[in-house]
C-alpha cells in the first residue's frame, strides 16, 4: 500500500513506522560493506550524520526480520532477504540472529556531571549500561518470539555461565522476569544517584566492564528450553552522547575484551577529537574493524551511486501520489534535446568567430583550425570541441617559448585532446552562457557526497515539484534549468546550515568560502589549468602530522585553532578527507568540499582535483576570505 505522498521526506530511520516500509525503502546495496564471512564481528561505525549508521541496526533487530523472513518471496524484498542470508542474519526457517539494539542518548553522560571520580564514574556507566542492555534483550527476545512485552516471561531462562560475574544482587539461573525485575531495580538505584545531592554516599556499586557481554550467549540464553538464537549481537548507537571520557572507557573495554558477543557501536564523527578525525584511517584499533562508512563509499563510488539510485527507485514506487518506478524518469538528463539547439547553434558562431580572431595573432594554428571546420556532431557536441580547442590556443600563446613559427600539425591536437579538456570546456560553456549544469540521478549521487540523509534531502525537494507538477497535469519530468534553480536553493540552504551545527562556525565557514572561492578562481583560468578544475585543497602529510601533534599545537595557537577548525568541517561533512594521496613524489591529505557546495561555487564534481595548500596559507584563509589576484600570463600554467 502507497502510504507516502513524497517518501524522501522520510530521512530517519526512527521517522518510519512501520517495520515492512522501512524494509521496502531499505537499500540492500548499503549491505556491501559487511564482509560476508566476518558481519556478525564486533565493529565500530562512523559517520557525519545520516551516514546510513541507525537504519543499519534497526535492520538486524526482530521486527524487520521477522518482516524480512514474512516477505522473502515479495519482489519488494527478495534481494534484501537473500544478502541478510548470505550475512547469516536469517534462513529460510527464520531469524539466526537476535539483535539487541540500545541507544546512548538516555542520560549516561549525566554521569559525568555529579561530582564522583573518573573510577566511580566509570563503574556506575557500565552498570547502567548492564542494567538496560538486559532490559532490551529481554523486550527483544519476546518480540523475536512473536510475543507481547508481558507474555511468558517464564519461558525465558539466563543460565549461570561458569565465569562469576559481577552483577551484584542477580541470582543466577533466573527466568526472563526475574531478570527483568532485577534490571529495573539496578537501573532505579544507579539514576536515584543521580538525583542525590550528596552522590559519593551512594551505597551502588558499579561494574569492572561489561558484565552482560558474558552472559548474552546463546549457550546461556535459552527460550523453552532452547539457546534463543545462533548468534546475539548488541548494537549501541547513538555513542557520541556520551562524555569523551565515557566513549573511550567503554570502546578500549570493548576493544581488549574480545568478547565472543559482538557488538556494534555507531558513532558520529563529531564526538571525536580533533586528532582521531585528522588521523582518519588510524581510529581505534585494528581488532574493533572501525568502517568509515563515507571513506568506505568514495572507494567504491559506482556502487554508491547504484545504492541511492535504488534506494530512490524504492521512494518513487512507494508515493501515493505518482505512479512512476524509476527516478531517473522524474528528471532529465540531457542538452541534446531539439529545445536547445538553436541556443547551441548560437553558442556555436559566437565560439568560432572568437577562436579564430585569437588564433589570427600567428600561423600556428591553420592546420587546427581546418580540423574544427569539418567536424561532425550536434551543435552541442561542437561547442564543447571549439571551448576546448580555445583553451588548448590560449594555453599555447601564453606559452614561454612556443614553436619556431612553423604551423603546429593535427598530431600535437590529437595528443593534447582529452576527456578532461573536454569536461572543462562543457564546464565553461556552462558558467559563460548560463547553462544548466547540475542535472540527472547520476550528478545528483556525485551531489551526495556519499552521505544517503544528503541525497534523500536533495532528492526530496526535486521529488515534491515532480509531484506538484503531475498534479496540475505537467510533465513528471523536471527540465534540467528547473533541477538546477532548486539545487541552488537546496545549496544556499545547507550553507546557511552551517552556523548552527558546527563549532568554530565563522572559521569554519571562512574556510570553506576561501577553498569554493580559491577553486572557482583556479578553474575558470583561461588555460584551464588541472583541467576540468579543482574542487579541493591539499596538506602535506607531514603537515598533517604536525597538526596532530600536542607539542607543536601548544606552542602554535594558529595551528591548534586550524585543526580543530579542519575537524570541525569533516566531522559534518563539510569537507571530506583523502588521506596519503600520492603527487608529486609526495603524500598529501586531499580535502575535498562537500559536492553539494560545489553547486555553489560552479565547480566540477569529481575527485582528485585539488592544488596544494600551505599550513600558514589556511590559517589566513580561517580569518579572512581569500581574495583572488590578478595574475600574469605566465602564472596561468
Amino acid at each position: 500500500m502507497r502510504d507516502h505522498r513524497n517518501p524522501f521526506l522520510l530521512q530517519a530511520s526512527e521517522h518510519i513506522e512501520t517495520d515492512l516500509t522501512f524494509l521496502r525503502l531499505f537499500g540492500p546495496g548499503t549491505l556491501d560493506m559487511l564482509k560476508m564471512d566476518q558481519a556478525l564481528t564486533t565493529k565500530i561505525f562512523f559517520s557525519a550524520p545520516g551516514g546510513g549508521k541507525t537504519s543499519l541496526l534497526r535492520l538486524f533487530t526482530p521486527g524487520p526480520l521477522l518482516e524480512l523472513h514474512r516477505h522473502r518471496n515479495v519482489e519488494d524484498c527478495k534481494e534484501l532477504f537473500e544478502k541478510m542470508k548470505g550475512l547469516l542474519a536469517l534462513d529460510d526457517d527464520g531469524p539466526r540472529v537476535l539483535g539487541v539494539a540500545l541507544s546512548c542518548d538516555r542520560g549516561y553522560a549525566n554521569l559525568g556531571d555529579i561530582g564522583l571520580d573518573a573510577v566511580k564514574q566509570s563503574r556506575l556507566l557500565f552498570a547502567l549500561l548492564d542494567a538496560r542492555i538486559l532490559l532490551a534483550t529481554v523486550r527483544y527476545t519476546l518480540a523475536l518470539k512473536r510475543l507481547g512485552p508481558d507474555d511468558d516471561c517464564e519461558r525465558l531462562k539466563f543460565l549461570r555461565p561458569p565465569t562469576p560475574l559481577d552483577l551484584p544482587g542477580l541470582e543466577l539461573p533466573c527466568n526472563g522476569e526475574e531478570l527483568r525485575q532485577w534490571a529495573r531495580r539496578r537501573e532505579e538505584e544507579i539514576c536515584a544517584t543521580l538525583d542525590s545531592f550528596s552522590p559519593e554516599d551512594t551505597t551502588v556499586s558499579g561494574s569492572e566492564g561489561l558484565q552482560s557481554l558474558e552472559l548474552l550467549k546463546p549457550c546461556y540464553v535459552h527460550f523453552d528450553g532452547q539457546p534463543v538464537a545462533e548468534q546475539i549481537l548488541i548494537m549501541l548507537d547513538d555513542v557520541q552522547r556520551l562524555t569523551t571520557r565515557q566513549q573511550q572507557r567503554l570502546i578500549q573495554f570493548i576493544i581488549d575484551k574480545r568478547s565472543s558477543t559482538p557488538v556494534w557501536i555507531a558513532e558520529r564523527f563529531e564526538a571525536l577529537s580533533h586528532a582521531e578525525i585528522l588521523g582518519t584511517g588510524t581510529i581505534h584499533g585494528r581488532d574493533c574493524q572501525p568502517i568509515l562508512l563515507e571513506n568506505y563509499w568514495r572507494g567504491a563510488q559506482k556502487r554508491f551511486e547504484n545504492v541511492i539510485i535504488n534506494i530512490a527507485d524504492r521512494r518513487v514506487q512507494d508515493s501515493r501520489s505518482i505512479e512512476l518506478s524509476h527516478f531517473e524518469t522524474c528528471l532529465e538528463d540531457s542538452l541534446n534535446g531539439p529545445e536547445w539547439r538553436g541556443k547551441f547553434d548560437e553558442i556555436l558562431r559566437i565560439l568560432q568567430k572568437r577562436v579564430k580572431e585569437r588564433a589570427s595573432q600567428t600561423n600556428l594554428f591553420a592546420t587546427w583550425l581546418r580540423e574544427y571546420e569539418n567536424l561532425d556532431g550536434s551543435p552541442r557536441e561542437r561547442a564543447i570541441a571549439w571551448r576546448s580547442l580555445e583553451i588548448l590556443i590560449e594555453r599555447e600563446l601564453r606559452r614561454k617559448q612556443t614553436s619556431f613559427g612553423f604551423e603546429l600539425e593535427a598530431e600535437a591536437l590529437s595528443d593534447k585532446t582529452d576527456a578532461s579538456l573536454g569536461a572543462a570546456a562543457d564546464l565553461f560553456l556552462a558558467n559563460e552562457f548560463k547553462l544548466p549544469y547540475y542535472y540527472g540521478a547520476s550528478t545528483l549521487a556525485k551531489l551526495s557526497s556519499f552521505n544517503i540523509h544528503q541525497f534523500l534531502q536533495i532528492a526530496a525537494e526535486l521529488f515534491e515539484e515532480t509531484v506538484s507538477a503531475n498534479v496540475i497535469g505537467q510533465s513528471a519530468a523536471l527540465s534540467v534549468v528547473r533541477q538546477e534553480t532548486i539545487l541552488n536553493r537546496v545549496s544556499s540552504k545547507w550553507w546557511t546550515q552551517i552556523t548552527e551545527r558546527v563549532t568554530h562556525s565563522h572559521r569554519v565557514k571562512n574556510l570553506l568560502e576561501s577553498i569554493g572561492t580559491f577553486s572557482r578562481w583556479y578553474t575558470n583560468r583561461p588555460t584551464a589549468p588541472n583541467d576540468p578544475g579543482v574542487n579541493a585543497i591539499a596538506i602535506l602529510m607531514s603537515d598533517r602530522d604536525q597538526l596532530l601533534d600536542p607539542a607543536w599545537l601548544k606552542s602554535r595557537p594558529n595551528h591548534r585553532i586550524l585543526a580543530e577548525v579542519i575537524a570541525s568541517a569533516l566531522a559534518h561533512n563539510y569537507l571530506d578527507a583523502q588521506p596519503n594521496y600520492k603527487c608529486k613524489g609526495q603524500l598529501w591529505l586531499v580535502l575535498n568540499l562537500n559536492r553539494l557546495l560545489c553547486v555553489r561555487y560552479r565547480l566540477p564534481l569529481g575527485y582528485g582535483l585539488f592544488k596544494e595548500q600551505r599550513l600558514d596559507e589556511l590559517i589566513k584563509w580561517m580569518d579572512k576570505v581569500f581574495e583572488p589576484k590578478r595574475v600574469t600570463g605566465e602564472e596561468l600554467l
